[in-house]
C-alpha cells in the first residue's frame, strides 16, 4: 500500500506540475519564480495532501502526529541536503544574493518557527493559522515582485482545457494515494514496532520527495539550475509552513521531545549550512555537495540507531 501510494503521489504531482508549467511558461513567468512557487507547491502537493489526510485521521481518533511532523522534517532534510548535494555533483549551483536573502532567510525562519511552537509539545490550531498566514504573505510578495498580473494581461489567449484536465487528474491521484500512504505507513510502524516519526522521516519523507528529485534531474538535463535551486528552497518553506499549518488548523499535531531536541534542531543547522554555502560567491560545488550528502547520511544513520 505504501509503495503503490508513493508511486501514485509521484504520478499525480507530475500531472499537476505539467499542467501548471504549460500555463506559467505561456505567460513568460521567470524560471526562479516558477521554482519558488508553482513547482515548489506542485511537487509538494503529496506532502500537503498527506498532512490533511493525517489531520482528518486524528479527528477520527487515529494518532498520526509523529508520522506527519516526521514526514515534513524528513522531506526538508532530503531536499536541502541529499537532493541538493546530488545536483551539486553534476552542476555548479548558485543563487542571486537578493533571492537568497529573501528565500534563504525565510527557509531558516520557518524551521525556527517550528522549533519555537513545538516547545509546548504541540502545533496548535492558532500556530497552524500563523504558519499559513506567513506563507501567504511571502507568496503575495513574490507575485507582486514578478508582476504576474501585468504579464497575464499582456499575454495572448491560451486554450487551457488540457492543462486544467492534467491538473484535475493529478489532484485525483494525490487525494486517493495519500490515504494509501498514511494507512500503509501507520500499519508498517505498528507491525515493525517502531515510532511513527521514524517511518515518516525515512520512508514517507524520502518517498514524497521523489517529485523534487525527478524535477531536479530534469532541470540538470535542461540546464536550468535556477529552476532546481528555487524549487528546493521554495519547497522547504512550503513544506513547513503550509502542509503543517493547514493540518494543524484542522487538528493540532503533537511534537515529541525527541523531534524537538534532535530532528528539528538538526534540520535548522543543516539549513544554516546550505545558506552559508550559497552566501559565498563559490556557491555549491563538488566539495560542498559531498558535505551535504554526508550530512544526510549522518542524520539517517543517527535515526536508525535510535536517536
Amino acid at each position: 500500500m505504501l509503495i503503490l501510494g508513493l508511486a501514485g503521489l509521484v504520478i499525480g504531482a507530475h500531472l499537476v506540475i505539467r499542467g501548471s508549467l504549460n500555463i506559467a511558461q505561456h505567460y513568460k513567468i521567470s524560471q526562479l519564480f516558477i521554482g519558488l512557487t508553482i513547482l515548489a507547491i506542485g511537487t509538494d502537493l503529496p506532502e500537503l495532501i498527506v498532512a490533511i489526510t493525517g489531520a482528518v485521521h486524528r479527528l477520527q481518533g487515529i494518532e498520526t502526529s509523529g508520522l506527519i511532523v516526521g514526514e515534513a522534517i524528513g522531506t526538508c532534510m532530503g531536499q536541502i541536503t541529499l537532493t541538493l548535494g546530488v545536483i551539486g555533483l553534476f552542476i555548479y549551483l548558485t543563487i542571486g544574493r537578493r533571492q537568497l536573502m529573501r528565500g534563504g532567510v525565510l527557509m531558516l525562519v520557518s524551521v525556527l518557527m517550528l522549533l519555537l511552537v513545538g516547545l509546548d509539545g504541540k502545533i496548535s490550531r492558532w500556530d497552524g493559522i500563523i504558519f499559513m498566514l506567513v506563507y501567504l504573505i511571502y507568496f503575495i510578495s513574490l507575485l507582486r515582485e514578478e508582476r504576474v498580473y501585468e504579464k497575464l494581461k499582456r499575454a495572448p489567449r491560451m486554450h487551457l482545457f488540457w492543462s486544467v484536465l492534467s491538473i484535475i487528474a493529478g489532484f485525483g491521484f494525490l487525494i486517493y494515494c495519500s490515504n494509501l500512504v498514511v494507512t500503509g505507513a501507520i500499519d508498517l510502524a505498528n507491525a515493525w514496532g517502531v515510532k511513527q516519526s521514524l517511518i515518516g522521516i525515512i520512508l514517507v519523507g524520502l518517498g514524497t520527495s521523489l517529485p523534487e528529485i525527478v524535477l531536479t534531474i530534469g532541470a540538470i538535463i535542461k540546464k536550468a539550475p535556477a529552476l532546481s535551486v528555487g524549487n528546493l528552497i521554495g519547497s522547504n518553506i512550503f513544506d513547513i509552513l503550509f502542509p503543517l499549518g493547514i493540518g494543524a488548523a484542522i487538528s493540532e499535531f503533537l511534537v515529541s521531545d525527541n523531534l524537538l531536541r534532535f530532528d528539528i534542531l538538526f534540520l535548522f543547522i543543516s539549513s544554516g549550512i546550505v545558506f552559508l554555502f550559497f552566501l559565498r560567491k563559490k556557491g555549491i560545488q563538488k566539495k560542498e555537495a559531498l558535505a551535504l550528502i554526508a550530512i544526510y547520511l549522518i542524520y539517517i544513520g543517527a535515526k536508525l540507531i535510535g536517536l
